[in-house]
């Protein structure tokens, strides 16, 4: 169901309007089905890289981003983040995500949500933090899930962010926090499931400097691959969160980089609003 909520809507659905209990769920998420699924993924589709960053087009002001490394999941920020399970019109698919902010709310991306093109509604999510193969630390599913309703109707990376109501609380000692940072030059950590290492059964990260483009963030160099999507990015505390992994793209003098959308007054809008949801 759409939402409306003054100047700004939101698209909502919960588990029960799926018809499949948390039982149901974790059920239909086999090792076989697991082991098959396939990694979320978005190209970007905006104006070159190259054309747009604030950063010099050469890149010669900005830090080297590191090659990915394994994460110490016992260790903050990596202990609140986890690999995602969906179905979406009947592909299985793996992404990533953070719990943040409470212990029963997890920060993804859209698109690991909804089908921009279609409006379709992915169903089964499964959220197993600190995953390592077939064990995690715990599961859960959703039982609420909330996103801009402009992701659809807009189709624009900017919009690219979703949040969940989990079925439980995390056992995670502390969340992490969000912030709306001006991110141009900071030093990000970037962490989730890229199924090119490991065949994704280990979290990756990486840590780089923020470029800039009008609507997003993006990180020169970056090579999580698909299935990091929803991944957090982290400030130097470890502890605050000011975007996620959402496209992946190349500039025009063939660098790979990485993008986030912006986390701002509509992001919070939506944090507000699945505050009246709990």
């Amino acid at each position: 169901m759409v939402v409306s909520t003054g100047d700004s809507d939101f698209l909502t659905f919960q588990r029960q309007t799926l018809d499949k209990s948390p039982q149901d769920v974790r059920a239909y998420w086999t090792p076989e089905r697991k082991k098959a699924a396939i990694p979320a993924s978005r190209t970007d589709m905006g104006a070159n890289a190259a054309d747009t960053l604030t950063a010099q087009p050469d890149g010669s002001n900005v830090a080297p981003t590191t090659d990915p490394k394994q994460a110490d999941m016992s260790q903050m920020p990596f202990i609140t983040g986890g690999k995602l399970f969906f179905t979406l019109d009947g592909v299985d698919y793996v992404a990533s995500g953070n719990i943040f902010m409470k212990n029963n709310l997890l920060l993804t991306a859209a698109h690991c949500v909804q089908d921009d093109n279609t409006g379709h509604l992915a169903e089964n999510f499964v959220f197993e933090r600190c995953y390592t193969g077939e064990l995690s630390t715990e599961d859960f599913t959703f039982r609420t899930v909330a996103l801009k309703e402009n992701w659809y109707t807009e189709k624009d990376n900017k919009w690219d962010y979703a949040i969940a109501i989990l079925n439980r609380d995390s056992t995670v000692e502390k969340p992490l926090q969000y912030r709306i940072e001006n991110l141009l030059g900071r030093t990000v950590t970037a962490m989730g499931y890229p199924t090119d290492i490991f065949d994704g059964a280990q979290m990756m990260y990486i840590t780089g400097s923020v470029d800039e483009r009008p609507d997003s963030w993006m990180i020169r160099g970056g090579k999580l691959s698909n299935g990091a999507s929803g991944g957090a990015w982290v400030l130097e505390d470890g502890e605050t969160v000011v975007g996620l992994n959402s496209f992946n793209g190349t500039t025009a003098k063939g660098v790979a980089y990485m993008g986030s959308p912006k986390f701002d007054a509509e992001f919070d809008k939506l944090y507000n609003y699945v505050l009246t949801l709990l």
